[in-house]
């Protein structure tokens, strides 16, 4: 290998033992006709993560290929995950690729396809494709965030920052993108700073390739850190990321997400309280859902909701 490989692998874990394996042999098993390395960050996991990857990785005959970080503190997962990014961006990589420990590829040739597609268009600073969704009873679901007919009967599209705010849904482990296109330095002048930042501003100054490949997926459990959230934090955090980049960033075409995040917010209320109109927070939050649209009716509709507690 040499001193710069073509690509790095981000990889970032913690408490996945039962995960890790299947994420790293899916990222060791790539066949490539150039050269790529995997940096992977464990954030003091309290489970067995740590020597599982230890035991893996003692004679596998590509153990070369993984840095393996052991965090002597937790981290968290966002300043974990920006401490790898960074890692990989030092590397000198032209290409950073993406695999959290719980999900895992399933095409050995996912790397070059993507390597490919960005080789050949340099307008293109982000790779990206289908997945699927596994869940605990073991089924999967493909699960596209947009309509087929994108693809026009192609085999992939391209798409601008602008259509990324309107409806563009990137899973992180169907990523490769050019890390010259990565500027972390950006964060600090965000609240919510996470992934959705990251993708957004790898279209600052090129387009994203999506294509059909289903080639990753993406697994559901209940340690997954966004999962493992309940309901009402879940539909927050969502609410915070997309407001924090229309406010800060003035990226008004989140506008619409926004609103969607927070209805999601305001119906889980619904469901799970009666006579929300007595609540405070669900007062603060018809409020501030009045103050993004400006609109009467449906503040009036919210309040009749929250006095008679109909959906």
């Amino acid at each position: 290998m040499t001193d710069f490989p073509l690509l790095t692998v981000f990889m970032i874990s913690y408490n996945q033992q039962d995960y890790i394996i299947e994420a790293l042999e899916s990222v060791l098993n790539q066949k490539t006709d150039f050269d790529f390395q995997i940096i992977l960050s464990d954030d003091c996991s309290t489970d067995r993560t740590q020597m599982v990857v230890d035991n893996f990785l003692e004679n596998h005959p590509k153990k070369n290929l993984v840095t393996f970080i052991k965090q002597e503190k937790n981290l968290g997962w966002m300043p974990n995950f920006i401490f790898t990014l960074q890692k990989c961006q030092d590397s000198g990589a032209k290409y950073i690729a993406m695999c959290e420990g719980d999900d895992f590829w399933t095409s050995d040739n996912k790397l070059q396809k993507q390597v490919n597609l960005l080789e050949e268009n340099p307008h293109v600073n982000l790779a990206c494709h289908l997945y699927e969704e596994l869940y605990n009873d073991g089924s999967t679901e493909k699960f596209p965030y947009f309509r087929q007919d994108f693809f026009k009967e192609n085999e992939n599209f391209t798409f601008s920052q602008e259509d990324f705010e309107k409806f563009m849904r990137i899973q992180t482990m169907t990523i490769v993108f050019r890390a010259s296109a990565l500027d972390l330095n950006l964060r600090r002048k965000y609240k919510y700073y996470c992934d959705t930042h990251i993708k957004h501003h790898l279209l600052d100054h090129g387009l994203g390739l999506y294509t059909k490949d289903y080639d990753a997926v993406y697994r559901i459990h209940g340690n997954n850190v966004f999962m493992s959230l309940d309901v009402r934090k879940k539909t927050k955090f969502s609410y915070d990321v997309y407001k924090d980049l229309v406010i800060n960033n003035h990226s008004v075409g989140y506008k619409d997400l926004l609103n969607l995040a927070m209805r999601d917010r305001i119906n889980h209320e619904l469901k799970s309280k009666k006579t929300n109109i007595f609540r405070k927070y669900y007062r603060h939050l018809i409020w501030e859902q009045f103050q993004n649209t400006r609109s009467l009716a449906q503040l009036f509709k919210y309040i009749s909701k929250g006095i008679f507690n109909t959906q």
